[in-house]
């Protein structure tokens, strides 16, 4: 007895848990879920549909898939394991394909050949026995701007991205420039700045020397008058003696 209550226990703990953690599998709530936006191409076919969580074979129920905003306008109906086309709109007639393989893993999966822009709306997947349903919205672009589009895109790149690359060009082009000149404007001024320092001496020496040759030029003018004045005494003082030898007044 003991060991049945123990079981049983275990077996409501792991009820609790799951319950907690996948409400949905143990009250049997669905859910599908499908894409909020659907985008074709005129003239093109295009994918509806949506899958449901957590994932059931859908081959025994009943599927209905309508557009919203045109009164319920039935686009495809599945009834007992087959497609029922009385309901459908005229509109959808003859364009519509339900991939039966794919309800066995709770997928549904609709295509709809030749998409025109009157088939852009909001549509719903429903499930009704399981109460289970999503909505999204279909747009449709006409062809000729698509085509445009891709004209323009093959073209050439955008104007912006032309406008990027060009100012990156020129932000590339300015920081070589300045790579470039912003080294040569340092080495020239190095440059100047050494040969001002080797220089410094001579233009020193050279000033020295011109400051001694004005000092000097007086003194030589100086000395050569002197040096003068003793040639014209020199030779004044051998006229007195030649005089005197003349007349007999030496006495030798």
């Amino acid at each position: 007895m003991k060991t049945f209550t123990s079981l049983l226990d275990v077996m409501m703990k792991i009820l609790l848990i799951t319950f907690l953690l996948f409400p949905e599998t143990i009250l049997g709530e669905h859910r599908v879920v499908c894409p909020t936006l659907v985008e074709a191409v005129e003239g093109d076919a295009v994918t509806l549909g949506g899958s449901l969580s957590p994932p059931l074979n859908l081959t025994p129920y009943t599927l209905d898939l309508k557009r919203l905003d045109l009164r319920d306008d039935v686009v495809h109906v599945y009834r007992h394991g087959q497609d029922h086309f009385p309901p459908q709109s005229h509109h959808y007639r003859g364009r519509t394909t339900l991939i039966h393989e794919d309800l066995i893993g709770g997928t549904v999966t609709l295509h709809i050949s030749s998409v025109n822009l009157s088939d852009s709306g909001l549509y719903e997947v429903y499930v009704p026995d399981l109460k289970a349903r999503c909505e999204f919205y279909l747009t449709v672009e006409r062809k000729a701007n698509r085509t445009k589009r891709n004209d323009f895109s093959t073209s050439g790149p955008p104007v912006g991205e032309e406008t990027k690359s060009d100012h990156r060009g020129d932000g590339e082009n300015r920081k070589t420039a300045r790579a470039v000149i912003l080294p040569s404007l340092l080495l020239l001024g190095t440059l100047l700045v050494l040969v001002l320092v080797l220089m410094r001496g001579e233009i020193k020496s050279c000033i020295e020397r011109l400051r001694g040759r004005k000092e000097q030029e007086p003194e030589t003018a100086g000395n050569g008058c002197e040096m003068k004045n003793l040639n014209m005494e020199a030779a004044k003082g051998d006229e007195d003696l030649e005089r005197a030898a003349g007349n007999g007044n030496i006495l030798l």
